[in-house]
């Protein structure tokens, strides 16, 4: 490939279209010698598509996503962003460190949800692309302050898609002053097809015995609860849809799944968090991460008000999304694993995403 034709190597590299303010956002397509196929780009350091080889049902891409940058801008749903400052919520959107208290911008019952008002999602990164490795990496300066934030943090946001059809997600970042920091993507996954519908007849399994209860406000209240007896009993893989109409508070409260499951033997690096089977049984799923959590989100408030890919409105339910990070609140919770970030230390943390694909 040429300069000319905007690609670099085996990475091809394209206009996205125009944010708002005339800046272009650029799209970057990375495929292995299966025919796996992933794009990305730089606003918000989003996953576009992850589209599956060739099977007997055809060629699926098997996430959610918009035809240009314009939807990304517009959409609040964070569909394949990386998340930040802070994943998931922040209680009453403050927290203290060492006595001083910080205040945040409050975008979800009160609290403070995935970063605040513009999160890492409304931001545009710088890219670099390595062609050896098959990686694109996404930097972003946040300047102390911003959202609320303390420090001046540099974080970088890289995918590499490797040759047995996995793509690997490394998040690193550096605070010149303590700071709280949680990073995840926030990928709606649906193995049959972003277009096929609902996801209920997908099966999951998560590895972990406890979850987070989360109060009215959809906030965990920390209290750790074990998934034994609950419709949060994934460690046996089952159908997303067997339980999630169940009379449970928990359940009611959030409109189906979005909970934090504590993900089995944290401290021990990378382990396997979840494994996700499409319902037609030909496209799977693990997850990897050395993070302590797992958020997982059923869908609930996709309600076909904005158009995706090819023209699809994506409805109730058509997707979930399993997001390894710290737990959310955790800034509220000494017993949750600390997701403070010193001055001078490394934030470094990854997520394996592991497709398997079979006909049939």
């Amino acid at each position: 490939m040429t300069e000319e034709d905007g690609s670099t190597g085996t990475i091809k590299r394209e206009s996205f279209g125009r944010l708002s303010d005339g800046r272009e956002a650029l799209l970057f397509t990375l495929t292995n010698k299966n025919g796996m196929e992933l794009k990305l780009t730089d606003f918000g350091a989003a996953v576009v598509s992850i589209i599956a080889p060739e099977l007997s049902d055809g060629r699926k891409d098997m996430v959610l996503g918009f035809d240009d940058v314009s939807g990304y801008e517009a959409t609040g749903l964070y569909l394949g962003a990386t998340i930040g400052r802070y994943a998931g919520q922040i209680k009453n959107g403050s927290f203290e460190i060492r006595g001083a208290k910080y205040d945040l911008y409050r975008n979800d019952h009160g609290n403070t949800l995935h970063g605040g008002e513009k999160g890492f999602d409304k931001r545009l990164f710088s890219a670099a692309i390595s062609e050896k490795s098959n990686e694109v990496v996404f930097t972003y300066f946040s300047p102390d302050m911003e959202e609320g934030f303390p420090g001046n943090l540099s974080v970088s946001s890289g995918y590499t898609l490797t040759e047995d059809n996995k793509v690997i997600i490394r998040f690193q970042a550096k605070s010149d002053r303590d700071t709280v920091l949680n990073m995840t993507n926030h990928c709606y996954y649906n193995l049959d097809g972003h277009d096929s519908g609902n996801v209920m007849g997908h099966s999951l399994r998560i590895c972990a015995e406890n979850y987070l209860k989360v109060g009215e406000d959809c906030a965990p209240d920390g209290e750790i609860l074990p998934v034994e007896g609950s419709p949060m009993d994934f460690r046996t893989a089952h159908a997303i849809g067997d339980y999630i109409e169940e009379e449970d508070r928990q359940l009611a409260i959030c409109g189906g799944y979005d909970h934090n499951w504590n993900i089995d033997h944290y401290g021990e690096g990378m382990r396997e968090c979840a494994e996700l089977t499409g319902a037609s049984g030909r496209r799977s799923l693990r997850v990897f991460s050395d993070l302590p959590g797992l958020q997982m989100y059923s869908g609930n408030y996709l309600n076909e008000e904005e158009t995706g890919k090819g023209g699809i409105r994506y409805g109730f339910r058509e997707a979930l999304c399993l997001e390894p990070q710290f737990y959310p609140n955790a800034p509220c919770y000494k017993h949750f694993p600390s997701p403070f970030l010193k001055a001078g230390e490394t934030f470094d943390h990854s997520i394996v995403l592991e497709f398997k694909y079979k006909s049939r």
